[in-house]
């Protein structure tokens, strides 16, 4: 766990916006005026989500609770922020070597970098009209698509989903729009993610229960609900995202595709999750058009 990892998990980042602006709930969010030093907000843009991330709307100024300590006190961006945070709130850091401050401070430039594609990849939505309405079809509309950065690709001939996992990019999934042959969706290659593999997509909030999916717009649709959601994204789990999973604290509800494969992989997480997960019987139904397959 990095440094900036710890002080996501230890710091609440509402409480330290609330300092410097009046924050007030909306849905699962804070929303207020955004407190940059360089953005006069008349019209509060300002967001707080609870996956532990701050978007201004009207400025563009987003991330986690170290890039919001850095831009309301002025402290260089990265290492140098995180240990003013940590010490004006009093939060032991772990020791870190100089390779690893280098890691940490790499995998934050990678960070930022794919945040900048899925921006760029939702003001493409602006381009393709189409695209959009594809996303309002499947029951995200505007305010949706802005939250979780929803995009086009390639001319509009794909929609875009960012790869979040606990308020960070790992990159883009790519879901093709027109009809052939091979598979729907297009993910990032090992090699082009964060950690070297491919993590647990978590969209929201993980903390207390959470429902456990197979598909990326399943997990999108229940947090969009309000419902904490991880999607695994197939029926195949990794011992590294098992890992993941097994240091959330739970429970899990496994929600299964109801296919044969989806009901078989959704026992097999419950046994190698017991005792802190429970399969939901599989006679739920999804509308045709918000099937993630």
């Amino acid at each position: 766990m990095s440094a900036f990892d710890v002080l996501r998990e230890r710091i609440d980042l509402v409480a330290v916006a609330g300092q410097y602006t009046d924050l007030r709930s909306s849905g699962r969010a804070y929303v207020g005026r955004c407190p940059h030093p360089d953005h006069e907000d008349e019209n509060p843009s300002f967001h707080v989500y609870p996956d532990c991330r701050f978007h201004c709307y009207g400025c563009g100024w987003r991330g986690d609770v170290t890039d919001l300590w850095a831009g309301v006190r002025g402290a260089e961006a990265g290492i140098e922020a995180a240990l003013d945070l940590a010490r004006e709130f009093g939060v032991e850091l772990p020791s870190v070597d100089p390779e690893e401050q280098r890691q940490a401070e790499e995998r934050r430039r990678l960070e930022a970098e794919y945040l900048w594609e899925a921006e760029k990849a939702h003001e493409a939505l602006q381009q393709y009209l189409h695209v959009p309405e594809y996303w309002e079809r499947r029951g995200f509309g505007e305010d949706l698509q802005k939250r979780f950065l929803l995009g086009a690709v390639l001319g509009g001939t794909e929609a875009t989903i960012p790869f979040w996992n606990m308020g960070r990019v790992h990159g883009l999934i790519r879901r093709k729009l027109e009809n052939g042959s091979g598979h729907k969706y297009v993910l990032p290659t090992k090699d082009d993610l964060l950690l070297g593999y491919r993590p647990l997509f978590i969209p929201g909030s993980a903390h207390g229960e959470v429902f456990l999916v197979e598909g990326y717009v399943d997990a999108l649709t229940l947090v969009s609900l309000g419902y904490p959601a991880i999607a695994v994204g197939g029926t195949h789990i990794s011992d590294r995202q098992m890992q993941e999973l097994r240091q959330l604290r739970g429970p899990f509800y496994v929600l299964p595709d109801t296919d044969e494969s989806g009901i078989k992989a959704a026992r097999d997480w419950a046994k190698q999750l017991y005792p802190k997960a429970f399969v939901c019987p599989p006679n739920y139904e999804k509308e045709n058009n918000n099937r993630d397959d």
